[in-house]
């Protein structure tokens, strides 16, 4: 389909060693803790930096397929991300607080304060969604390559993995960080380059522009995963740990929501123009088709450097924390040197396990949805945790087993029947969670009587 000349063979390898390189650099004279969660010393434009990494990876290609299919309604998204981080300050800041420079994980958090099964909960869905997720990116990243080089998605895959296994396995955390500051001041630069370039030719059309084009449900499932999301996200409360003060990572959320307020805005404005010039193209690979054909010749390499720092950053988080949350929750040892080389052996495992499932798994939204709508179910609890700090361990058990079935229940009736998931899944994973906390406390208040 593409033309790929010699030079963007050489600047992919080029992006790919760099990539190592970072990660042997941030190995060097590293101690165990900074393997583990970067010493806990990021600052704001670290903080920043890899925080918004994480979120961005694959949402540059899903989100320009929403907004083929809701125009710039889809934008609502990023408004409830916006809207939850706003919410999960003064949550982060308590976070922070309870953790004492001792937390690493999500589920460590309930262990302290709600006991073992609570916890374990927590660590299950977590390595569900993590891994989900790490899948979504992994599969975004192959298929990028694929279509670049032409070299076969099996293979794109396999190179994918193992790239980012060999920097993970050399720095942990540390090398996650460290190349998620670069790689996200690339992505808005390179973001804000493609906008100007085409908004020289394309005009959009204004009946695109309309906020409220999708429907009232649809809208509601954008709001709600992007509003709740942030109180149930593991790799986000491993990066709130990672701060030295509260001072300094209340003043990195704030600057990540900003931004990435900017980064929705700049990517609504190239994925509408790539729909009005190119309507009729499969929304999956809109943003990878549209840019090649509408770039001028010689920005094929800027392509290629956005795509892969976005998808890449992402997939190494989801990597790390999964791995991070499976020996940390459920083998802890008293040994973080210990701890740090069985995170190693997770890493490979997962790393191997996702690289088998995402040759075999292709469908982006769908599989998006599904583990997006999973990671929903501790919302709920989180904010239960939160509001009534008291609640007990048994009314969070029970939250916990509800949701995961009635969600688990929803998503075996739809695939069963073959049907397409919508945003709707999202109101579902709401509802499933907020139904399991009504009867758990029903349960308890009937128990009292």
């Amino acid at each position: 389909m593409y033309t790929f000349e010699a030079l963007d063979y050489i600047f992919i390898a080029i992006y790919f060693l760099f990539l190592i390189v970072i990660g042997i650099k941030a190995s060097k004279k590293q101690g165990t803790e900074s393997f583990l969660i970067s010493d806990r010393k990021l600052g704001i434009i670290s903080g920043i930096a890899t925080i918004n990494a994480t979120k961005t990876g694959s949402i540059l290609m899903i989100f320009t397929t929403l907004l083929y299919i809701y125009s710039f309604s889809a934008i609502w998204f990023f408004i409830g991300i916006a809207a939850g981080y706003t919410l999960f300050i003064p949550f982060a800041q308590k976070l922070h607080a309870k953790s004492d420079g001792k937390f690493y994980t999500l589920a460590e958090y309930y262990y302290k304060l709600f006991g073992k099964s609570c916890s374990y909960w927590a660590s299950g869905i977590n390595l569900i969604t993590m891994f989900g997720l790490f899948l979504i990116n992994l599969i975004a990243t192959a298929k990028v390559f694929a279509l670049y080089t032409h070299i076969s998605y099996p293979l794109a895959v396999c190179i994918v993995a193992l790239i980012i296994l060999i920097y993970l396995l050399l720095a942990g955390f540390n090398a996650v960080v460290k190349t998620d500051i670069l790689q996200y001041l690339a992505i808005i630069a390179i973001l804000l380059i493609f906008s100007l370039v085409l908004s020289n030719d394309i005009q959009i059309p204004v009946h695109e522009w309309d906020p409220f084009h999708a429907s009232i449900i649809d809208i509601s499932g954008f709001i709600i995963l992007g509003f709740f999301i942030p109180f149930a996200s593991p790799d986000l409360w491993q990066r709130v740990y990672a701060f030295p003060s509260k001072k300094l990572l209340t003043q990195s959320l704030i600057g990540s929501i900003l931004l990435y307020l900017l980064l929705g805005i700049v990517l609504a404005f190239i994925g509408l123009m790539i729909k009005t010039e190119l309507p009729q193209i499969d929304p999956d690979i809109a943003l990878i088709h549209g840019l090649v054909v509408l770039l001028p010749k010689g920005l094929s390499g800027l392509i290629v450097i956005v795509l892969f720092a976005a998808l890449m950053s992402s997939i190494d988080t989801y990597i790390y924390t999964a791995s991070s949350t499976l020996i940390q929750d459920f083998f802890k040892t008293e040994s973080k040197d210990k701890t740090k080389e069985l995170i190693r052996k997770a890493i490979v495992g997962f790393v191997v396990l996702g690289t088998i499932l995402a040759i075999t798994l292709a469908n982006l939204i769908q599989t998006a949805y599904i583990f997006s709508a999973f990671a929903m179910l501790l919302s709920i609890p989180t904010l239960a945790t939160w509001l009534k700090p008291k609640t007990s361990n048994r009314l969070l058990l029970i939250n916990f087993i509800i949701g995961f079935l009635l969600l688990g229940s929803y998503l075996l009736l739809n695939l069963s029947q073959q049907k397409q998931l919508t945003p709707f899944i999202f109101v579902v994973s709401l509802s499933s969670a907020i139904t399991g906390y009504i009867v758990a406390r029903l349960i308890i208040m009937l128990d009292k009587k």
